[in-house]
């Protein structure tokens, strides 16, 4: 690996581009695998292999769900936040109205008073 590949690497995108360039891989060597077993020329070792790349393409599918609900879940939680954030909002300015409101009958009623 050369001082461009192994930086590259290091990145979220790079490690990301690297995933793809190995999920692609195997992918289309589970294609052609596949395209042997409908023409009747799987050996052993290619249905070993076949078991062996459909094996990883099936928990890498569970590792993309579990992170995805994990996901939905953090984004429910910050819906939940925001909601309670905006109606504690709404409450402090109906508390700030209310305040408003008798502080300017005490004006009022000082005023009247005192003239």
């Amino acid at each position: 690996m050369n001082q461009i590949t192994r930086t590259r690497t290091r990145s979220r995108r790079g490690r990301t581009d690297v995933r793809a360039a190995v999920r692609d891989e195997r992918r289309a060597a589970i294609r052609v695998l596949l395209a042997r077993a409908d023409r009747g020329v799987l050996g052993p070792e290619d249905t070993v292999k076949l078991r062996q790349l459909v094996e990883v393409e099936v928990a890498d599918g569970d590792a993309f769900r579990r992170s995805a609900a994990g996901q939905q879940a953090a984004a429910l939680r910050l819906t939940h936040r925001v909601a309670a954030a905006e109606q504690a909002i709404v409450e402090a300015e109906a508390e700030r109205d209310q305040y408003a409101a008798e502080a300017e009958a005490l004006r009022t009623g000082a005023a009247g008073v005192g003239a």
